[in-house]
């Protein structure tokens, strides 16, 4: 029965993952729905209903799957601890992804895109399992001075600077 708690744990871990995501997604169509230009809503439309619709397909997966588990663990079958683990150890993962992200876009407008990015990057790059040291410190660096180039110099598009780098607070 261990395996079968450790398993709806992780099946509860899930569904709140999921259930997070699909209040973030109506959270973000409602503002963006004050936006006047249909291009503006253009992209994030379309990958907003998709996540919607899809909501109710996950739940009912993830609920299929638990009966399954729940059915052989009552029958006796040997339940995998390592599949259950691994299952929670991913939605811990997904879950802290969504933090810092929730956190990135919050922080962002008072640091500024240059000093959020480059914290943001490898913090994403250490929850997903990277090591290296040089890695985790190179590649952010170098992604964000990529990124600023591209939007700022070739697209002109202004990045934020952040309300702390504009002297306002």
């Amino acid at each position: 029965m261990g395996g079968l708690g450790k398993f709806f744990n992780a099946f509860v871990h899930r569904v709140i993952v999921a259930t997070g995501i699909l209040i973030f997604s109506v959270v973000y169509l409602v503002d963006i729905s004050s936006l006047n230009s249909a291009q503006d809503k253009l992209m994030v439309n379309p990958i907003i209903w998709i996540i919607i619709l899809l909501y109710p397909l996950i739940i009912w997966k993830e609920w299929k799957e638990w009966k399954e588990v729940k059915q052989s663990a009552d029958t006796g079958e040997k339940e995998s601890d390592e599949v259950d683990e691994s299952s929670a150890k991913l939605s811990k993962k997904v879950f802290l992804f969504m933090l810092s992200t929730l956190i990135y876009l919050v922080l962002m407008n008072y640091l500024g895109f240059l000093i959020m990015t480059i914290i943001y990057v490898p913090t994403l790059m250490w929850i997903l399992g990277t090591t290296s040291k040089k890695v985790l410190i190179i590649l952010p660096i170098a992604f964000t001075l990529l990124l600023f180039y591209l939007f700022n110099n070739l697209l002109g598009i202004p990045i934020p600077s952040g309300l702390l780098l504009e002297g306002v607070l």
